[in-house]
């Protein structure tokens, strides 16, 4: 079931109604927003049997289960680089005439993961279409792809859902309302956070325990902030700068006096330090962070050096 995304939603379907689709697509936006499962629900529409689309045809189950024969998912491993193999492996699904429906649809999730001989690959893929066929890119991070590919594919932009939609959605999923505002409030608008932390109920409070000890770093000396940083383990550093990024986000929300969204019980009360700074100071800092976000993801920078980097500012 989708949650959002309503307007993208509406003008695949017209389109699609039209018989006006394109073969490329490219779902950007930022991550754990819905994008991988509203690729899987517009396949689903394409290749449903019921004209009607109100109940779930065989296709769809199969979908759903994963064992549909003209749809293929590729991911990458453990956060790892999608190789050139995998790219053959679409160019052969390709080859072969739908089985079971009237498209073949591919859903490529993380392309941004794609190496540089997997993109060059997979560029031809797009240029020689074959047939009915519906190619679909999923990226959090589209400026790691080659021009080329980014111009042969239409663009749709995923953004951030409202919080009354995630908590509706988590309602009608029989969660007790109390719960369901708690998690959209922590979800930062993401409903994939937020079904996350439903399945993993106790990954909330090892994000506050870190949160309790990032805020107690910042408010810290120097040789204390240098220390933490020297004893963090590879893995951290991006979950990590995530959570700076949430919490200073709802510092902003807090500066402004906007305060309903913000849940207490997750996010620690911001220390006296930290309720001196200035708005700028706050988007300066949030700024910096999503920087080396991206350097630390798409580059070689130091991750250690760049989260002292970012403590400095602190």
């Amino acid at each position: 079931m989708l949650i959002g995304h309503q307007k993208q939603w509406n003008f695949l379907k017209r389109k699609f109604e039209l018989n006006q689709l394109s073969h490329a697509y490219l779902f950007s936006g930022t991550e754990e927003i819905g994008k991988r499962t509203f690729a899987l629900e517009f396949v689903k529409l394409i290749m449903s049997e019921n004209a009607n689309k109100e109940e779930k045809c065989q296709s769809c189950k199969l979908i759903e289960k994963g064992g549909h024969p003209d749809l293929l998912v590729i991911s990458p491993k453990n956060d790892s680089e999608i190789q050139i193999s995998k790219i053959r492996e679409v160019q052969q699904f390709l080859k072969l005439k739908p089985y079971y429906s009237p498209f073949k649809a591919v859903i490529i999730d993380q392309a941004e993961k794609m190496g540089k001989d997997a993109q060059s690959c997979f560029l031809k893929t797009l240029e020689e279409p074959k047939g009915q066929t519906i190619l679909i890119l999923i990226s959090s991070k589209p400026e790691m792809l080659l021009p080329t590919i980014l111009s042969r594919c239409q663009m749709l932009k995923f953004f951030i859902v409202g919080l009354s939609e995630i908590k509706n959605y988590l309602i009608e999923n029989k969660l007790p309302p109390k719960k369901a505002e708690m998690l959209a409030n922590v979800s930062d608008g993401k409903p994939g956070r937020a079904i996350k932390f439903l399945l993993e109920p106790d990954k909330i409070e090892k994000e506050k325990k870190i949160l309790d000890k990032i805020l107690a770093i910042c408010d810290s000396d120097l040789a204390l902030k240098f220390q933490y940083v020297k004893n963090l383990e590879a893995p951290n550093f991006n979950n990590i700068i995530e959570l700076f990024k949430r919490y200073f986000r709802q510092l902003l929300f807090f500066k402004i006096g906007i305060n309903n969204f913000i849940d207490f019980n997750y996010f620690p009360p911001p220390s006296e330090k930290m309720k001196s700074y200035s708005l700028t100071k706050i988007k300066e800092i949030i700024r910096l962070a999503d920087l080396i976000d991206f350097r630390i993801t798409t580059t070689n920078a130091n991750p250690k050096l760049a989260l002292e980097v970012l403590l400095l500012e602190i």
